[in-house]
């Protein structure tokens, strides 16, 4: 009797050991370094770095919104190079965030050879960082004529351009920036800029509730908003065509689109297609495709926008305007 119940006993500690020896090896962590790097590492690792890498790019939530900057890096993963034969020499007004930027951006990595332009020194250092394949920078506020003036200086150092795209503005601001900015500024660089073969002014869709408002122009004191200054700058286009049929002259709206501009009053959600907005600008500038041969034209996503103020093809309001642009500025424009 005592021999079976040792023998039970012993069978009962056997057993007993080789479960809890099964529990503790079922609870040790893998050890095996070549599942851990296999099937763990290489995914988080990867997302962890490219994360770190862009962490900071393009100015995210200061001078560009996460729509802007997402695009900025789809454009500089897929853009292939352009062929050599069709590489122009381009300037880009106010490229330092927002359309601007991303004209510029999917220029260069096209292969052509892009002047930025910065409002300042602190603003030249941001785009020479995200944008560090670019020709040159020329740094002038748009809000001093003189600087702007002193501006011409430098964009005529890079020799004549191909295009030049008058893109800079301001949205929102007082009355006498917005005329400089939006109006002025691009007739002052008009006039004393060496004639590229392609002129392109970006206006907007709100120059349909704007007035020409010539007599505000000349005043010390100008009652300018937003939508007088997009009439008057695509007046300043339509003008420039007349004036110059030597050379192709067009304009652009590029739509309500999520840049800081495009949130400027708080909304959430814009109506339009940011790319579709900087490609059009592309597409004219590459003058490639069909229809990209036309001057005198007003164009929203790559078609011709009929829908515009009639008074931008007036020939009496376009001189006046050129008459108010000369008092104004003391800058005469070349007319051949």
């Amino acid at each position: 009797m005592r021999y079976k119940l040792l023998i039970a006993g012993l069978f009962i500690v056997i057993v007993g050991g080789l479960i809890i020896n099964t529990l503790i090896q079922s609870n040790q962590p893998n050890q095996n370094p070549s599942e851990t790097v296999n099937n763990e590492t290489p995914d988080n690792g990867d997302s962890e770095n490219n994360n770190s890498q862009n962490e900071g790019r393009f100015g995210l939530g200061t001078y560009n919104t996460e729509e802007v900057v997402e695009e900025l890096l789809y454009i500089e993963e897929n853009t292939e190079p352009i062929d050599e034969a069709y590489r122009k020499k381009i300037f880009v007004t106010g490229s330092t965030g927002g359309l601007g930027q991303l004209t510029a951006k999917y220029l260069i990595e096209r292969g052509h050879e892009v002047v930025v332009h910065a409002r300042n020194e602190s603003r030249a250092e941001d785009v020479r960082r995200d944008l560090p394949e670019a020709l040159g920078v020329v740094i002038g506020d748009f809000s001093d004529l003189e600087q702007t003036r002193q501006l011409a200086d430098q964009i005529n150092a890079f020799g004549t351009f191909d295009v030049i795209i008058h893109n800079a503005g301001v949205y929102g601001a007082p009355s006498e920036e917005m005329l400089n900015v939006n109006s002025l500024s691009p007739y002052i660089l008009t006039s004393l800029v060496n004639k590229p073969q392609h002129l392109i002014y970006i206006s907007s869709d709100q120059h349909l509730g704007g007035n020409l408002k010539v007599e505000e122009i000349v005043s010390d004191t100008p009652n300018i908003n937003y939508n007088d200054s997009k009439l008057q700058v695509l007046t300043l286009a339509m003008t420039v065509s007349r004036y110059w049929p030597d050379i192709q002259v067009n304009a652009i709206q590029p739509g309500w689109v999520p840049t800081l501009m495009g949130f400027h009053n708080g909304n959430t959600t814009t109506p339009d297609d940011l790319r579709a907005g900087y490609m059009t600008y592309v597409w004219l500038a590459e003058g490639i495709e069909e229809g990209t041969d036309a001057t005198g034209k007003y164009f929203f996503q790559s078609e011709e926008d009929l829908n515009v103020n009639s008074v931008i093809y007036d020939a009496a309001a376009q001189d006046q305007l050129i008459e108010a642009y000369e008092t104004k500025t003391g800058t005469s424009f070349p007319r051949d």
